[in-house]
């Protein structure tokens, strides 16, 4: 594909919209915008410019045609978050810390949370080809990190390590749709990507559970760089954007973005996910416990003030946060977010310690589910382009997923924990998820001006991103609470403290226990489980009345 260099739009200009920085071209025209609080239906801002205009076709060229090659980093991305929920139990295991094993998952989307809104920008200044490239190395690295390390708190830092290339290989997909993709077609061409997503989220459960088998569950982290170095040398050399024509220097560039604000939000969600995590794991009169809890009241007051007066362009601008309609589609991606990636987080170790399923078993498990959250989203795009309406199918979807994820709630107390109610409940709540994924999205890019549409699509990754950490945070120390009180009711005190240390390092350890002492424990951890997908239930309802709150807009064709 040749390069176009006669094009206004660069691969660095600021997303949709107009600076002295950027190739000169006429200014979108705004129909409305999200700051102004009319509820009318209006056309939205995204793509008003003349759709005949060969900036905008030569646009649309380039991004069916660089498709297949941004699907590497796509599938990378959901073949990790799948493989890592099918063997985080054997990795904890492995490394004798398997009460930590939240923190696989919550490290990664911490620095996934505070790099998205970054992303962005930072393409803007450098580039969106460089800034992908960027993701695909310090993902590899980060994998890389997590092959050749010996012990949890090794594995966590590469966890972060790989959070922040995660993030960056998302959003800048995202970002380069939205350069030139209309937003009713918008839905179709981001099922697409949500397909490639999907093969690897199918894929990434028995290829992990495989590798935990064979030979080992590193090297499920080594074959992620080899697909690394794939989609560097693919990206590096087949993807060719419009050069720029124009500049500011790039440190001049720089103090503009947030960086400070992100490390504050990632140290004020920190300090609350370690002190929950240590008092409930270690004691809540640590003085670890309760300085880091004590923290979070100054981190959160620094980062609101960095937002509200010192960031030149904070990447969460208040009247973009807000805005009562998209505050109420961030809402409902943070809970959504947080219950599905907790549930999918810990399915497989339902499946293990209740079901006792092999590693490979429990990764084939999670294959309804993400089939049928790919369904989803694929049946939201195919709808939203023939109707332009997203508000109504949002909540029929939200009523649906939550009154869906029932099933999975009741499955462990069912005989042998029934696998058909996990099914069936996947299917039933992943389907109308996946319509949400695609309708949130739409949603919150109509309701706002044309010039604000790169920072809050980053804003929704971020609540999603955030949502996923503190929920799988949120419902693994609630798990770990309840198996500890069942088993101190259930067993003498010396005898329960004793288990507890045991399964608190390792699942092989109520392998090894007498018979009837392994079916006491695995029900007591099946009570924990069970409280667990109760809370993504609870959590489900309230991203379900946040729809509520959404605000219907007209889509342009």
């Amino acid at each position: 594909m040749p390069e176009t260099t006669n094009l206004g739009a660069t691969e660095r200009s600021p997303l949709l919209s107009n600076t002295p920085d950027q190739a000169e071209r006429p200014a979108p025209k705004s129909h409305g915008s999200a700051q102004n609080g009319s509820a009318s239906d209006v056309e939205s801002n995204q793509q008003t410019e003349n759709p005949e205009d060969p900036i905008i076709v030569q646009g649309r060229k380039t991004v069916k045609s660089f498709l297949p090659i941004l699907g590497v980093g796509i599938f990378l991305a959901f073949l990790d978050q799948s493989i890592v929920a099918a063997i985080n139990g054997e990795i904890g295991s492995d490394l004798h810390a398997l009460r930590n094993v939240s923190w696989i998952a919550t490290a990664y989307f911490l620095t996934m949370t505070a790099s998205q809104p970054l992303y962005g920008k930072l393409s803007d200044v450098f580039g969106r080809k460089p800034c992908l490239l960027f993701a695909y190395a310090m993902f590899g690295l980060g994998s890389l990190g997590c092959a050749v390390t010996r012990n949890m708190e090794g594995l966590i830092a590469a966890r972060a390590v790989q959070g922040i290339g995660g993030g960056g290989m998302l959003i800048i997909v995202t970002v380069l749709l939205s350069d030139f993709i209309s937003l009713r077609e918008r839905g179709t061409y981001q099922a697409y990507c949500n397909l490639i997503g999907a093969v690897g989220s199918t894929s990434g459960g028995p290829i992990g559970g495989l590798f935990v088998q064979s030979i080992g569950w590193r090297w499920a982290f080594l074959i992620q760089v080899l697909l690394c170095l794939i989609a560097i040398v693919s990206v590096g050399l087949l993807l060719h954007l419009p050069k720029r024509q124009s500049e500011t220097p790039w440190r001049k560039q720089l103090p503009r973005i947030d960086i400070l604000g992100a490390l504050l939000l990632i140290l004020t969600i920190f300090g609350i996910l370690f002190g929950l995590d240590r008092g409930s794991n270690v004691s809540w009169r640590s003085p670890l416990t309760i300085g880091s809890l004590c923290a979070v009241v100054p981190l959160s007051i620094a980062f609101l003030g960095v937002e509200t007066r010192f960031a030149v362009e904070p990447f969460t601008p208040g009247h973009i946060i807000f805005d009562k309609a998209l505050f109420a589609c961030y809402t409902q991606n943070f809970f959504g977010y947080a219950a599905f990636t907790a549930l999918i987080f810990y399915l497989p170790l339902f499946f293990q310690v209740i079901l006792e399923m092999t590693p490979a078993q429990a990764g084939a498990s999670l294959i309804p589910a993400a089939i049928s959250a790919v369904v989803g989203t694929l049946l939201g795009g195919i709808i939203l382009k023939r109707t332009g309406k997203f508000y109504w199918l949002a909540v029929l979807a939200m009523t649906a997923a939550t009154l869906g994820s029932i099933p999975i709630v009741v499955a462990p107390s069912l005989d042998g924990g029934s696998l058909a109610s996990i099914y069936v409940g996947s299917i039933i709540s992943f389907v109308p998820q996946g319509v949400t994924v695609t309708a949130s999205l739409i949603a919150i890019i109509s309701n706002v001006s044309a010039a604000d549409q790169a920072v809050a699509t980053a804003c929704s990754f971020l609540f999603r991103s955030l949502g996923a950490a503190v929920g799988v945070s949120l419902v693994g120390t609630l798990i770990q609470n309840v198996l500890r009180m069942r088993l101190r009711a259930s067993l003498e005190p010396q005898e329960a403290d004793e288990i507890i240390g045991g399964i608190a390092q390792s699942l092989e350890y109520i392998k090894d226990l007498p018979p009837s002492l392994r079916a006491v424990v695995r029900e007591c951890y099946s009570a924990g489980i069970q409280a667990g997908f109760a809370m993504c239930l609870a959590l489900l309802a309230v991203s379900t009345l946040s729809v509520i709150w959404w605000r219907e807009k007209k889509l342009s064709r």
